[in-house]
């Protein structure tokens, strides 16, 4: 049983990589792969950009974010009473960079964390991610 989901998993994953015009041998970031604060470098036009992935204190989580209309990253803070909590954010974002609004957290970091991430000048999926630190 486990292997088979292994095996599922591979070829939807390999399935990905060619929609993304990626080798078997490229992986593609998503934000569920990376935790903290680091810098993302796209390999075919050289962009740098610090973003923050996913961070948490006592009183507030930040959950980085990709606009899925520009590909600018965002941040998502989440104040609450709770600790690591997900799903309470009350409001939609808004890019900063488009004002493409972004659903709240309800409709979002659920489905998006898996989501393949692309450069915000380029649109490459060729992305490499260097952490800076780790919460």
């Amino acid at each position: 049983m486990r292997k088979k989901r292994e095996e599922e998993e591979e070829k939807r994953e390999n399935e990905i990589k060619t929609k993304l015009g990626l080798s078997a041998d490229e992986n593609y970031l998503c934000f569920s792969r990376m935790g903290g604060v680091g810098i993302i470098e796209c390999s075919d036009c050289g962009h740098k950009e610090k973003i923050v992935c996913f961070t948490h204190g006592a009183y507030q989580c930040n959950i980085g974010r990709q606009c899925p209309n520009c590909y600018a990253f965002v941040v998502e803070y989440n104040e609450s009473k709770k600790y690591h909590c997900f799903g309470d954010a009350e409001k939609d974002l808004v890019c900063r960079k488009c004002g493409t609004i972004i659903r709240k957290m309800e409709d979002s970091i659920s489905k998006g964390r898996n989501e393949p991430l692309f450069c915000p000048k380029c649109h490459s999926a060729r992305l490499h991610y260097h952490m800076i630190y780790i919460t």
